[in-house]
């Protein structure tokens, strides 16, 4: 079986390449080339890695031109999905012919995700934060990736344990955490956030 091509496109004017001089008002685009190495541990084929200005229209034109010319079975992107003036992936979609299928979940961080399409060409848009958009990768890319590949193999395993320090949370979004876990036990980082 042909492992699934997948696009991964970053959006934003921030974003500059790990080990580039980071510049007042960048930052490294380190999802982009988290999410590749991932996929291909999954199973998968990253075959365009690409960073898109804050621009609708060139983004639309780039996915377009993926779609028009078969390059990728599944597009992810990250940033540009959220409220902001610079979340283009709206406009994007739009100016696509796209059909949103989903905007926004109940979780925390990944809130702003969008799935849509492009004609049969699914399009997943994560949040531009990377822990939330590894997250959500997780929790949406993968059972995609489990169609794609037939298998089901790639499914998340559960698992019970007791937290080992106090948590709060009073969003009432289901709240994703990282935590070390060891012999039944989670301990949380000191001073952990959504980012």
């Amino acid at each position: 079986m042909r492992r699934p091509r997948i696009a991964l496109l970053s959006t934003g004017d921030e974003l500059c390449l790990p080990g580039a001089p980071l510049l007042p008002g960048k930052i490294y685009n380190s999802s982009l080339y988290v999410l590749a190495a991932r996929l291909r541990q999954l199973g998968a084929e990253p075959v365009i890695i690409q960073m898109l200005k804050d621009d609708p229209q060139a983004a639309a034109q780039r996915i377009r031109e993926i779609y028009e010319m078969q390059q990728a079975d599944f597009i992810i992107t990250t940033g540009g999905v959220s409220v902001g003036q610079k979340d283009i992936l709206h406009q994007t979609a739009a100016m696509c012919g796209g059909d949103i299928i989903f905007w926004r979940l109940k979780i925390k961080p990944g809130s702003p995700v969008m799935f849509w399409r492009l004609g049969d060409l699914p399009v997943l848009s994560l949040s531009g934060n990377p822990f939330a958009a590894f997250a959500t990768f997780d929790l949406l890319a993968r059972p995609a990736l489990d169609k794609l590949l037939g298998t089901a193999s790639l499914s998340l395993c559960e698992s019970e344990a007791v937290i080992a320090s106090a948590f709060k949370e009073n969003t009432g979004l289901r709240r994703f955490v990282r935590g070390h876990f060891c012999n039944g036990t989670v301990s949380l980082p000191e001073g952990h956030s959504s980012g």
